[in-house]
């Protein structure tokens, strides 16, 4: 069985390419562009991996993170922040739930090395 990836970022393009580059390395990508939606979609998809982009609409990432916090269906799902603000890694680092920060833009190869690590892939 292959393991579930949400991604929840808005930028399409972004979307698209985590999407293609996650298939090829043998995950099973899912796409959410809302914060609004990200908790649902989590609920309904089970990921073993969330990828967050921070600034989202509707709920930022922070947000969704403290809401998993709370939720016991939620609680264990390992998070890798993306954002084009560096700043916002010091918003997650008390975070239990966030493994891991990538800066935007991004390097794929350094960051399918990150969700491999944390989804013990490595």
């Amino acid at each position: 069985m292959r393991k579930r990836i949400l991604i929840v970022e808005d930028e399409l393009s972004i979307v698209q390419l985590l999407s293609l580059v996650l298939t090829k390395a043998g995950y099973e990508a899912h796409v959410c562009q809302s914060g609004r939606d990200a908790i649902a979609s989590m609920k309904a998809i089970r990921p073993h991996l969330v990828l967050m982009d921070v600034m989202l609409p509707g709920v930022d990432g922070r947000a969704i993170v403290s809401i998993m916090e709370q939720d016991d269906e939620l609680l264990g799902i390992p998070v890798i922040v993306m954002s084009a603000l560096v700043e916002s890694e010091a918003m997650f680092q008390f975070s239990p739930m966030v493994k891991d920060f990538c800066a935007k833009p991004f390097v794929l190869k350094e960051l399918i090395a990150k969700v491999k690590e944390c989804l013990g892939d490595a």
